[in-house]
């Protein structure tokens, strides 16, 4: 249904991505992965040609979208687009979102418009949400709002543009429900998203986009448990390590707590992980670090998650630290009792430029 061919897309004068080369096929629900700023969210943007590339095809049922003359309007009829941030209009009602297209562009009636939509809604799981504004609904709420949309004008293709990046973790779970219920209805979907556990549920076909192009591709399990190019395994290592350098006097517990967290929600986690993270910073790294006896030094935290249990490992190097961080001068029983009941277990052991602690959660 789109292939794609020798597409390059430059930003002044920067390259994105060159000679990229791809082939979906239709009912497949095809997600693309990447570092931040690599360029998937152009190349979505491409395939409905709300960017332009510099040069190449992109072919959509025979029809290269990019030739003179085509009627691009005549090929997005096919194609609906999910955002980052619903796009849903504040001011009306969920209903009101749903048939205004149908309505002003389709030529439908009023009648028929809010008979779909209801059904449609019902699709979503959303039934009964008609008269709610927006700002009434959740963020799982809303997408899925903006998924009913999308289906509103029929179309054989869906764009989803990091549909999940605005939600809380037990809000992914609506929306890949919906997801992989198109896919079962025979709905072609695109998906760019950063969420890699997300990627692996409702992906047919997983494409890493790197060193502007297609470095690698497969199923799921190809690539996330078995991938090939070296700059696949590098990445999805890099995806599941969070690493900060700490020092005395730049530490922000609040913000290093809040930023641990977001981080994890990323992965299947337990409510005990979560709670743990401001016990770390109040327990171990404040009192530590802190110390009148801690040397001018610092600190390196690398938590390291899984990507198939909500087993994570944390690793905290107390860099010209003498003696062990987790006994006096540095902490005392109670310390290390509140530590000992939100992990599996913790231990330290002596480096050659300090100690460092190994925390299972």
């Amino acid at each position: 249904m789109i292939s794609i061919r020798n597409l390059s897309k430059s930003y002044e004068g920067n390259r994105v991505w060159s000679d990229v080369n791809l082939e979906i096929k239709d009912g497949e629900t095809v997600v693309i992965i990447g570092e931040s700023g690599g360029g998937k969210s152009t190349l979505l943007r491409c395939i409905n040609r709300l960017v332009v590339p510099d040069s190449g095809e992109i072919w959509i049922d025979g029809v290269n979208i990019l030739a003179p003359g085509t009627d691009i309007n005549a090929v997005r009829w096919k194609m609906g687009m999910v955002y980052q941030h619903f796009n849903l209009f504040s001011h009306l009602s969920v209903l009101e979102n749903i048939i205004l297209a149908p309505m002003k562009v389709a030529g439908m009636s009023r009648e028929d418009a809010v008979k779909e939509a209801k059904q449609l809604l019902a699709r979503v799981g959303m039934s009964g949400r008609e008269n709610a504004k927006p700002s009434e609904l959740s963020g799982g709420q809303k997408q899925r709002v903006a998924i009913a949309r999308t289906l509103a004008m029929h179309p054989d293709i869906i764009l989803f543009d990091e549909p999940t990046s605005a939600l809380d973790p037990t809000m992914v779970d609506e929306v890949e429900s919906v997801i992989r219920t198109l896919a079962e209805d025979g709905i072609t979907g695109v998906v760019v998203t950063h969420d890699l556990n997300f990627a692996r549920r409702v992906a047919s076909r997983v494409v890493f986009l790197a060193d502007q192009s297609v470095c690698e591709e497969g199923t799921p399990e190809e690539i996330f448990d078995h991938p090939v190019n070296p700059k696949t395994q590098r990445f999805l290592y890099r995806s599941r390590v969070f690493e900060r350098e700490l020092t005395p006097d730049t530490l922000d517990l609040y913000a290093l707590a809040s930023e641990m967290r977001a981080f994890l929600r990323r992965f299947e986690t337990e409510k005990r992980q979560e709670r743990f993270l401001p016990v770390l910073c109040d327990e171990l790294l404040y009192p530590v670090l802190m110390h009148p006896d801690y040397p001018a030094g610092s600190a390196a935290i690398r938590l390291l998650c899984s990507e198939t249990s909500t087993r994570h490992t944390l690793f905290i190097r107390f860099r010209g630290i003498a003696c062990d961080p987790l006994s006096e001068p540095y902490l005392d029983k109670l310390n290390l009792t509140l530590l000992d009941k939100f992990t599996e277990f913790i231990f330290s052991s002596c480096k050659e430029d300090g100690w460092e602690v190994c925390i299972q959660m």
